[in-house]
């Protein structure tokens, strides 16, 4: 990643504040047999440039375990190196031979599935940390939030008309509101998280997306009173 978009990110506003940064390992070894073009150095170097100029940034990465060679302590290199980035979440794969491909040409999968499996699952549940951790320092925070639609529980089994967006760093936010604020930007002020979800309440006052012949007229914007939305978030301990 350039220097001059890194630059961008922090100076434009119309660039949000979320960078998606594949890795694939954090193994040298794995990333030059991979023909990747970089060292895990040159990485951490170009991560170092990112949280300099853009702090507020989410990073999210992708990662394949179980490639062709992969030993066990290249695939702690790989722990290793999400546990120093904190990446907001991971697309994690395991390797699977494809034909016609220069790895399957080259190198024998001589990786087992079993083990292919339990670094998957290992490998996960360090991100899944991280997520947590990004996650419950949002709370406290109000964020804006690019409305998408109903969320999946909206409306089932007596629940209240529930909204889902995403925050400008990428964020998955849940909160209760009408449908006429789907496709504005609203601001949330995030309560509770989940790994993978903030929960919030609209911020009273915003007006978004709202019909002047149906506002309420003793509620300052015609907007509920924030309350806690119906959630089904994961154990946060």
């Amino acid at each position: 990643m350039s220097q001059e978009l890194i630059d961008a990110h922090g100076a434009f506003a119309k660039v949000m504040p979320y960078v998606h940064l594949p890795v694939q390992s954090g193994s040298d070894r794995v990333l030059a047999a991979m023909k990747r073009g970089y060292t895990v150095g040159q990485y951490r170097e170009m991560m170092g440039r990112i949280r300099a100029r853009c702090p507020e940034a989410t990073i999210s990465s992708d990662f394949i375990v179980g490639f062709c060679g992969e030993t066990d302590e290249d695939f702690q290199l790989t722990m290793d190196l999400v546990r120093e980035c904190r990446f907001k979440n991971s697309f994690i794969f395991k390797y699977s031979e494809r034909g016609g491909t220069k790895a399957a040409e080259r190198y024998p999968d001589d990786v087992p599935e079993e083990v292919k499996k339990r670094r998957n699952n290992d490998l996960l549940a360090v991100q899944n940390e991280n997520s947590r951790l990004d996650h419950r320092a949002q709370v406290g925070k109000t964020v804006e939030v690019l409305v998408e639609g109903p969320s999946r529980m909206s409306g089932k089994q007596g629940h209240v008309a529930q909204l889902t967006g995403r925050s400008m760093a990428d964020h998955i936010v849940v909160f209760d509101g009408p449908e006429r604020l789907i496709g504005h930007t609203v601001r949330v002020a995030v309560t509770d998280a989940s790994p993978f979800t903030l929960y919030g309440a609209v911020v009273v006052g915003e007006g978004v997306g709202v019909d002047a012949a149906t506002l309420d007229v003793h509620q300052p914007g015609g907007l509920p009173h924030p309350t806690r939305p119906s959630k089904f978030p994961l154990p946060l301990a």
